[in-house]
């Protein structure tokens, strides 16, 4: 196991420092840790206290087009005879009603305990990609434009992860797009990788509660997420606080290529169900209340008569 363990290392770091050519880029969500699965597969399964389904509904309008709207669906377990987590994904793009991407994937997590407090969660991820164009609504100069043969493309997709946390700490990379699905329907460009490298503590001044919901006295959570994906690279720095079931946090967000923008987000939490509101303003002057990304997420935990009563072993935000 130590042997598969160290292999597993070094092919990850191995990807993670080659180089890459641009070709796409994903949608990005602005609540991390209420689409964990989508940051880092192996997320899955550290609410070992429950199981989880998480719904991430994101919105971007633009005038004269149906906007950016993206959809994010999760589900995951810890399942102790699999010494690990298992997860469910999928997610839905649709770009300006005329472009369309869809992804669903399977995780399987496993968990080693290193030490009597620290974890270690590996991942793989294997995945379906498919994306449409809707050709019927595009205007061209030329109406009599032929169309491709086909207006889709589909291939597999993998991603694989590391995660590492203890009772203040968390922190993990990811690489997904391993296989660099194919992008184009009339040539052969690839979907670029996406690296992701992800660091945050919690801080509980106040420990005299059992860390199964966010119902401390309070918690402050700094965060800092690194991600690039072909020639894109985004740096995002973020500081959550929380008193009892209520929670609201604020991110920075440098796209070293593009304007910054700031996000606010607010969220609460009522025994399993818990809901989340994020606002993304841009720095570049276009952003206002119409104009700006706007993201919903909303999470529901099961617990059994027996899960409720145990400790949650990653404290990281839930938002």
């Amino acid at each position: 196991m130590k042997v598969w363990i160290i292999y597993a290392l070094l092919v990850l770091i191995q990807l993670l420092l080659k180089p890459v050519s641009l070709w796409g880029q994903d949608a990005v969500f602005s609540q991390f840790f209420a689409s964990a699965l989508y940051l880092n597969p192996s997320f899955a399964g550290t609410s070992q206290s429950s199981s989880r389904l998480n719904l991430n509904y994101r919105n971007h309008p633009f005038p004269d087009s149906e906007g950016f709207a993206t959809i994010f669906v999760s589900y995951d377990a810890f399942i102790p005879s699999l010494h690990g987590g298992i997860g469910f994904v999928v997610t839905s793009d649709n770009q300006g009603g005329l472009h369309a991407k869809n992804h669903f994937a399977g995780i399987y997590s496993y968990h080693l305990k290193a030490r009597e407090n620290l974890f270690i969660n590996f991942s793989t991820q294997v995945g379906y990609y498919r994306q449409d164009i809707y050709w019927h609504r595009l205007k061209f100069v030329n109406s009599d434009q032929p169309p491709p043969e086909k207006t889709w493309n589909h291939s597999s997709n993998f991603a694989a992860g590391i995660l590492v946390y203890n009772n203040w700490f968390f922190g993990g990379i990811a690489a997904h797009h391993l296989t660099q699905p194919r992008e184009s329907i009339f040539g052969d460009e690839r979907l670029a990788r996406k690296y992701t490298a992800h660091a945050g503590l919690s801080l509980e001044p106040t420990k005299n509660r059992i860390a199964n919901t966010l119902a401390f006295d309070y918690f402050l959570s700094p965060n800092i997420i690194f991600q690039q994906q072909g020639e894109f690279r985004r740096m995002n720095l973020g500081l959550y606080g929380g008193i009892e079931s209520l929670m609201a946090g604020a991110w920075f967000r440098h796209d070293l290529n593009n304007a910054n923008t700031l996000v606010f987000l607010v969220g609460f939490q009522h025994n399993n169900l818990q809901v989340g509101y994020s606002y993304d303003h841009s720095l570049s002057g276009y952003s206002d209340a119409f104009h700006a990304s706007h993201e919903v997420s909303i999470s529901f935990e099961f617990f059994t008569a027996q899960q409720r009563n145990r400790q949650r072993i990653i404290k990281c935000p839930k938002f």
